[in-house]
């Protein structure tokens, strides 16, 4: 049994039949079966592998465990364990509501981690429709727990977003260009000076996929080289969200109602965040597909509607669009901004 295993506390996890855990006293709790979000790998086997769980049971109740002793809240039930990358989370219910308890396995992510979370924190004050992470009784918004770093946050409302309604996307675009008014004002951006990526790392600019280089049209990639060689120099650097698409935008009655998934909040162009935006705002988790020139277009105009580009953005976002459908094999939409 791995250190993660081991009971805490004086509390003995246990699992039970149909994956139950029953903790001391603590009314009975059931560990869901664990889920992969985007990968096709045995959870079970990465629950162990990435995270030193030996089963759902184990995880389930070293999370209750520090969720009980860290922020003196109790849970009533375990809804779902999901492993996404470096991350699994878990969806649990209080007396007052539904949480979610996201678990890093990488101890040196703690300190970026901190610094995202008091980025959404103050978010949350300025009125954006972000998951304000909870304090913990010691006044912590991210534990570092076991080698591992945690951090809990309310789980809002909302299906996820859905690009082929151009109502929503309207509202995406309004949406991105009000987070990144907000984002350059904050006032701690040096916070992210040198975090690293927690869910896989990017590229250098302009690079391409391993092993896609050489099956993209050579005729895209000399047009392509042609628009980079007359950009004008990068625009400024900012916070911004990195990863805002479809599966991290919710969506309830006539408004965005959440925007999820700040781990990789960085310092970068906001043309750049937007351009990354739009080749990817409708994707989920499985079966990607760039959403409809129309779409692309509507997301554009309506950001612009609302934060307007600069020259040197308006030079960029062309070819950085195409650079990014490149990057996911989606040719002719790369021909088009090109």
């Amino acid at each position: 049994m791995g250190d993660a295993e081991q009971p805490r506390r004086g509390y003995a996890w246990t699992l039970l039949s149909r994956r139950t855990v029953k903790a001391g006293r603590r009314p009975m709790i059931t560990a869901p079966t664990p889920e992969m979000l985007w990968e096709s790998s045995d959870p079970d086997a990465e629950l162990r592998r990435r995270f030193g769980f030996g089963s759902a049971a184990a995880a389930v109740g070293w999370a209750v465990d520090l969720t009980v002793a860290e922020y003196g809240i109790e849970v009533r039930t375990v809804d779902r364990v999901v492993i996404s990358a470096q991350n699994l989370m878990v969806w649990v219910t209080t007396p007052d509501q539904r949480l979610i308890i996201k678990i890093c396995r990488l101890a040196v992510a703690h300190d970026w981690l901190t610094s995202r979370a008091a980025l959404v924190g103050w978010l949350a004050d300025r009125g954006q429709p972000v998951a304000r992470p909870l304090m913990s009784v010691g006044g912590h918004r991210q534990l570092l727990q076991d080698d591992k770093s945690v951090g809990i946050q309310p789980v809002l409302s909302g299906g996820l977003l859905d690009a082929t309604d151009h109502d929503q996307v309207l509202a995406a675009g309004h949406a991105l260009a009000a987070l990144h008014e907000d984002l350059a004002a904050w006032p701690d951006a040096s916070r992210l000076e040198n975090v690293g990526p927690v869910a896989g790392g990017r590229g250098k600019l302009w690079a391409l996929p391993e092993g896609l280089a050489e099956s993209v049209p050579r005729e895209l990639l000399d047009r392509l080289d042609r628009r980079i060689a007359e950009l004008p120099e990068l625009p400024d650097r900012q916070p911004v969200h990195t990863d805002f698409r479809g599966a991290n935008l919710l969506w309830q009655g006539t408004a965005i109602s959440g925007v999820l998934d700040f781990e990789e909040a960085r310092l970068d162009p906001a043309v750049m965040d937007l351009a990354h935006a739009v080749c990817l705002l409708g994707t989920w988790y499985h079966n990607w597909q760039p959403i409809s020139p129309e779409a692309q277009q509507l997301l554009i105009d309506t950001y612009i509607d609302r934060r307007p580009l600069t020259d040197a953005e308006q030079a960029w976002l062309p070819p950085l669009i195409a650079w990014g459908m490149l990057g996911f094999g989606w040719y002719p939409e790369a021909d088009r901004w090109l």
